[in-house]
C-alpha cells in the first residue's frame, strides 16, 4: 500500500484528501502545521507522494517543497485555490515550474477540481495505490 502525506491549514480539506485516498486503498497522513509535516515526512521514509497546499500561514508550501528537496526525493503535488494569473503566487508557480518541476514528478491542482481529475493526477505520480487488486 502506498502512502500520501498531506499538509494544508485547512483541517476539513485535510480530512476531503484522506477520505478519498484512503478510498481508493492509500495510507494517508495528514498535516495542518508546515514544520510538523516536513519532520512526519523525516520519520516515514516510505511516503510516496507529498501533498502541499501553496499558501499557509508561516511556511508556504514552496518553502516547505524547496527545504524537503535539501534531504528527500519525493513527488509533489501542489493543490491551490489561487487563480493561474493575477496573483503573486502565480508568478511564483511559474518560476518553479519553469524551473524546478521538469524532472515530472511534481504537479499542480487547481481548486476547484474534480475527484477524477485528482485521482489521475495522484496515479500518474506514483502509479496507484498498490493496494491488492489494484494493477498500479
Amino acid at each position: 500500500m502506498k502512502k500520501v502525506l498531506s499538509i494544508d491549514d485547512e483541517p476539513d480539506i485535510l480530512k476531503i484528501f484522506k477520505d478519498a485516498l484512503q478510498a481508493q486503498g492509500y495510507e494517508v497522513l495528514t498535516s495542518t502545521d508546515p514544520d510538523e509535516g516536513i519532520q512526519l515526512l523525516r520519520d516515514n521514509e516510505d511516503v510516496d507522494l507529498l501533498l502541499l497546499d501553496v499558501k499557509m500561514p508561516g511556511k508556504s508550501g514552496f518553502d516547505v517543497y524547496q527545504e524537503i528537496k535539501t534531504f528527500r526525493d519525493v513527488p509533489v503535488l501542489f493543490i491551490t485555490a489561487y487563480p493561474k494569473s493575477f496573483t503573486s503566487e502565480s508568478d511564483q508557480v511559474t518560476d518553479m515550474w519553469e524551473n524546478h518541476f521538469s524532472d515530472g514528478t511534481t504537479d499542480i491542482l487547481y481548486k476547484p477540481f474534480e475527484l477524477d481529475t485528482f485521482y489521475n493526477k495522484v496515479d500518474a505520480l506514483i502509479g496507484g495505490s498498490g493496494a491488492t487488486g489494484d494493477p498500479g
